[in-house]
């Protein structure tokens, strides 16, 4: 499991998840969890999938792995 926390101001995560992809950190069962504000419409890269989705208050929780 890896738990990203970025700043809610960082708008672009593309480059971060791709780096955990092409540095192979994430094991094939893996899962990263992403903590984002409600309303941030994220672009994530081809390969990243959206497992679920959860809404608490102003915050937004992104579970997702790679296919």
């Amino acid at each position: 499991i890896i738990f990203l926390d970025p700043p809610y101001k960082e708008k672009d995560l593309t480059a971060l998840i791709e780096s955990l992809l092409y540095n192979k950190i994430l094991d094939s069962k893996g899962i990263i969890i992403i903590h984002r504000h409600k309303n941030q419409i994220d672009k994530f890269p081809k390969s990243f999938q959206i497992i679920d989705q959860r809404k608490y208050g102003i915050s937004k929780i992104i579970f997702g792995s790679y296919f």
